[in-house]
């Protein structure tokens, strides 16, 4: 159910935010043409009802606006917003165009306070509901989250010692008699916590690696699964294995 906005800040501040930045976007001829070029010289109000529609679309598109349930167009809340501005005063107009940035700010603050204020006044405004967007994906060690070993995932070829009669950290892993890869750790790296995977050459005399062939994973369960995945791959892109 979306909350009215008075119940929540900073959602409270939109309105001003939007009028602020709406005036913070107008182009050096507007803002001359508004506030004179000299105090109550030369000002151009036909420049109001662009700037209030501008400001009135802008929080439409922030907010939910309503007056006895029914949506609040745009037109009708730019006349409040066109009436603030046509009330003030040509000393406090000619502060928009003012290089003393106190003094502009200060003119932006307190319309954007009474626009606001017109608003909340005269109408039911709630927050505009937004479809969550989903969280994005985490890369753990280089991989995606949907590519990574999960923690009851097993290597499904045979693994044995590289060295006969050694059981020391390197292994080898076979695909029937083809060697489809080997992981091993290597003390002497900064890697050294982690186990080293790369797949061995496949039975391809150029094959297609549209895949790593060489990592790092943390265990050599991780490592196995992980040569097994992208020597798989490799074979596929060869067209030499199905699905």
């Amino acid at each position: 159910m979306p909350r009215d906005i008075r119940d929540s800040t900073p959602p409270f501040e939109t309105l001003c935010n939007v009028v602020a930045a709406c005036f913070g976007r107008l182009r050096q001829q507007t803002r001359r043409d508004f506030s004179g070029y000299s105090i109550g010289k030369r000002r151009d109000l036909s420049v109001v009802p662009h700037i209030a529609l501008n400001m009135a679309s802008e929080i439409v598109r922030s907010v939910n606006i309503a007056d006895d349930g029914q949506e609040v167009s745009a037109p009708v809340i730019a006349s409040r917003i066109e009436a603030i501005l046509l009330a003030a005063t040509d000393e406090e107009a000619f502060k928009l165009a003012s290089v003393n940035t106190e003094d502009r700010h200060g003119f932006i603050e307190e319309v954007a306070k009474q626009v606001r204020d017109a608003v909340l006044n005269a109408y039911t405004v709630t927050e505009i509901e937004r479809e969550q967007n989903p969280p994005p994906a985490k890369e753990t060690n280089g991989w995606m989250s949907h590519e990574c070993i999960k923690s009851d995932e097993k290597p499904r070829y045979k693994w044995r010692h590289t060295w006969a009669g050694d059981k020391g950290d390197d292994f080898v892993g076979y695909d029937g008699t083809t060697c489809l890869g080997r992981v091993f750790r290597i003390d002497y790296t900064m890697q050294s916590e982690k186990w080293f995977w790369l797949v061995e050459h496949v039975p391809l005399e150029r094959p297609e690696r549209g895949c790593p062939s060489a990592g790092w994973e943390w265990t050599a369960k991780e490592a196995a699964c992980r040569a097994e995945k992208c020597y798989e791959a490799i074979m596929r892109l060869n067209g030499k294995r199905i699905a």
